[in-house]
């Protein structure tokens, strides 16, 4: 019999991880420009090579957990983000760095799809509340590695020191994993195709992968763009421009926090229902709102209302398809990566035609279009009777 409660401890550490790594190359841009003399080609650069090895990794762990099980695939996840970070904190070779920030991204998206999963198999009611609480580890992650490498920095602690400790931070939940006993696999005879095929053809699992696909677009192009939003639209400086992306990102971890509480009380899409109308009301904030602190409280709104989409959604598919959970995650997590990257390409085309200006109204129109995949996605739900899961 596993041990419930401290699996899901090892998930949300893992989790915490992945919320770091999201955040890396932000974080040691500096170093590695200051160290190799690198350009602002390479950084974005290895942003790309971050990206694609998130998309392999979420493709790839989903029939992988559903033929083996959780404690291997998390255990070699956990030690590729060990390795990329103790690699990058010791070798003076770009091409080395190159190979462990694609290693990063390629653990990280293995954490995020595969951590979810579990936390869903681990808890068959209020899954949505319980993956609400594993995103708020991410948002910890992401939060705290900005700040405490400025803070180490300060006490001229090297930037390779700081890597080598957060990347030892990996071995807590790696043991954890590797002395818990992990839910079987569910297909450990063989994979499923016909199962596989049946839930592709899936209407609603189709349906929930282009609502995420909308939502991953959306944060994302909030996190890239809102900056440059503040700067033309309220004249904001650098500093107090960035001051959005902090309120946003605080917003977010404090709502998913809050929603682990409320989504054992409320039905889900009454949550989610509540939260689109939320980030729709920050962005009438942006467009009409005449001052930076009416600016900042829309940016708020927006980290507030966007927190339910991904557990409440990720709670459905792990209740709709729980043979096959892993798979099912797979699927609308890369829907989700793709809609990520197609939504920022138009962005930046709308943006340099229309001005950043218009990135209000750009993502009122995502926002509307998630209203309407949202009713239908209800509809079936309805249908199959699990919307209060």
């Amino acid at each position: 019999m596993h041990n419930k409660n401290l699996l899901f401890l090892a998930a949300c550490l893992a989790m915490l991880l992945f919320g770091i790594a999201c955040v890396a190359i932000g974080t040691i841009n500096e170093y590695l420009t200051a160290t190799f003399s690198v350009d602002k080609i390479f950084i974005g650069f290895l942003a790309s090579l971050f990206a694609a090895g998130a998309l392999i990794g979420s493709v790839s762990f989903g029939p992988i957990v559903d033929r083996f099980g959780y404690k291997v695939i998390m255990i070699v996840s956990l030690s590729f983000l060990l390795s990329a970070f103790e690699i990058i904190a010791r070798t003076n070779q770009l091409i080395i760095i190159r190979a462990m920030i694609f290693l990063l991204g390629l653990g990280g998206g293995i954490i995020n799809g595969a951590a979810s999963a579990l936390v869903a198999d681990l808890f068959t009611e209020k899954k949505g509340a319980y993956l609400s609480f594993l995103g708020v580890f991410w948002g910890v992650g992401a939060l705290s590695l900005p700040l405490v490498t400025s803070i180490l920095l300060k006490i001229n602690m090297s930037y390779s020191a700081i890597l080598s400790i957060i990347g030892s931070l990996a071995i807590i939940p790696m043991v954890l994993f590797i002395v818990l006993k992990c839910p079987e696999a569910k297909n450990s005879g063989g994979i499923p195709y016909r199962k596989y095929l049946k839930m592709m053809k899936n209407q609603t699992i189709l349906l929930i992968g282009f609502f995420l696909f909308f939502q991953s677009g959306f944060e994302t192009l909030t996190t890239t763009w809102t900056p440059k939003y503040f700067m033309e639209v309220y004249s904001s400086s650098t500093q107090n421009a960035l001051i959005s992306l902090t309120v946003m990102s605080i917003s977010l971890t404090i709502s998913r926090l809050i929603l682990g509480i409320a989504l054992k009380k409320t039905e889900a899409w009454k949550v989610l229902v509540a939260g689109l109308l939320m980030t729709f009301s920050g962005l009438i904030l942006m467009k009409f709102g005449a001052s930076y602190i009416v600016g900042l409280v829309g940016i708020g709104l927006l980290g507030f209302g966007a927190a339910a989409s991904f557990p409440v959604m990720l709670g459905y598919v792990g209740s709709m398809f729980p043979d096959i959970s892993g798979a099912a995650f797979s699927l609308v997590l890369v829907m989700a990566l793709t809609g990520n990257m197609l939504l920022n390409a138009l962005g930046g085309i709308v943006f340099e035609t229309y001005q950043v200006a218009s990135f209000s109204l750009y993502m009122m129109a995502i926002i509307l279009i998630m209203f309407v995949i949202l009713y239908f996605i209800i509809l079936k739900l309805k249908k199959q009777n699990i919307l209060n899961n």
